[in-house]
């Protein structure tokens, strides 16, 4: 990315339209990936279903051999024939031979980067998933029909007319077998679950063990959503022993303060913005605070106060750009706003319009007035996440 960008002399203050030089400069901000803190997991994780679902091989495991056993060694290596287990059972035999499908569920609050973090994982391994992967957003609210029916045409086979519930479902298994998928990836998934009733949750955790049980080839079931999604998987013992699961974490007031600090600096390195770096600290955590404590959230927020200073145009990245986000987002007075009150850290980051939520509790962190952050150093030259 270029970084010897300069706005033209003699320009308006704020600009109606982009040069096409800032256009690619807010595109390769908005491109930057912040990790959240749990995508290590996620990713290994997800790696060790591909390979129990026979879509990566496996790693090669050195065995160490007993001095008695040496006479099965051959050219220095263990044949594979050795391994071999007499088994009674010819059927047992045939399900070691087909494993399980295996579920994956990841969750977290609203804003906190699920979705973006699997695209990245999906993206990153390409060349394994490309072919055999659907993803969908199920929509809100949710039945398991809609549901049903929003996966179909992603397999290739538009619904014409009404069909009942069942019948939708078989249809979906068929495609899926008949296109060689072998990974569903279902995103909100809490939307499905959320209104439903006992009945209605009840034939939802039936069709998805349908969807993994007795296949010719194991499949692996993305399912992403809100925490409460992790909740209702666990009623079901024999949908809870399939399940591996991954939470992304809120941040923290100060423990993820230097990480959004650096990601600030990052961020705009590359453009012609500069951001004090004796306020850059203090701007963190407020952003933290406004994001309601969600890693993606804050990354919006971030990049949209960015573009305010582009179409300023004076060069720097001030707090006055969060708070216009924020304001333009929210429409909370200046008051309530985390980037100009003095009290920020009472303000609520969940308000709509000036009136606080009341279908939902404030979920903030608290921070000891003992833990505030400590003056921080400026991030060094060259450094790049």
């Amino acid at each position: 990315m270029s970084s010897d960008v300069a706005l033209p002399p003699n320009e308006p203050a704020r600009q109606p339209a982009y040069s096409i030089s800032i256009k690619r400069l807010l595109r390769g901000v908005r491109r930057m990936f912040l990790p959240s803190p749990g995508y290590e997991l996620l990713a290994i994780q997800f790696d060790r279903l591909l390979d129990v679902v026979g879509l990566v091989p496996g790693p090669t495991i050195e065995v160490p051999l007993k001095i008695a056993d040496a006479r099965h060694v051959e050219s220095g290596r263990v044949a594979d024939d050795d391994f071999d287990l007499e088994v009674d059972d010819a059927d047992a035999d045939e399900e070691a031979d087909k494993p399980e499908g295996r579920i994956l569920v990841l969750t977290g609050e609203t804003g906190a980067g699920k979705s973006r973090s699997l695209k990245r994982l999906f993206r990153e391994r390409r060349e394994h998933v490309e072919q055999v992967l659907v993803s969908i957003v199920a929509p809100s609210p949710c039945t398991l029909m809609q549901l049903g029916r929003k996966l179909l045409p992603e397999l290739g086979y538009p619904i014409q007319r009404d069909r009942k519930e069942h019948l939708i479902w078989e249809d979906v298994r068929r495609r899926i077998d008949e296109r060689g998928i072998r990974i569903v990836h279902i995103d909100e998934m809490q939307h499905v679950t959320q209104t439903a009733n006992s009945d209605q949750k009840r034939r939802v955790l039936n069709t998805i063990k349908s969807l993994i049980q007795d296949r010719d080839k194991p499949m692996l079931l993305i399912l992403s959503g809100t925490c409460e999604l992790a909740d209702f998987l666990r009623t079901d013992g024999q949908v809870y022993r399939r399940c591996k699961f991954v939470e992304f974490k809120r941040l923290t007031i100060p423990g993820d303060v230097d990480l959004i600090a650096d990601t600030l600096e990052d961020l705009i390195e590359g453009t012609f913005l500069k951001l004090d770096h004796t306020i850059v600290e203090d701007l963190a955590a407020r952003l933290i605070h406004a994001a309601n404590y969600a890693l993606g959230l804050a990354m919006e927020i971030a990049c949209d106060a960015i573009e305010e200073a582009f179409l300023e145009g004076d060069g720097k990245l001030r707090p006055s750009h969060f708070a216009e986000v924020y304001r333009s987002r929210s429409g909370c007075p200046t008051s309530s706003n985390p980037f100009l009150a003095v009290g920020w850290r009472e303000t609520d980051p969940q308000q709509v319009l000036d009136r606080p939520r009341a279908d939902v509790e404030p979920t903030k962190p608290k921070a000891s007035k003992a833990q505030a952050p400590a003056v921080r150093k400026p991030k060094k030259p060259g450094k790049s996440k």
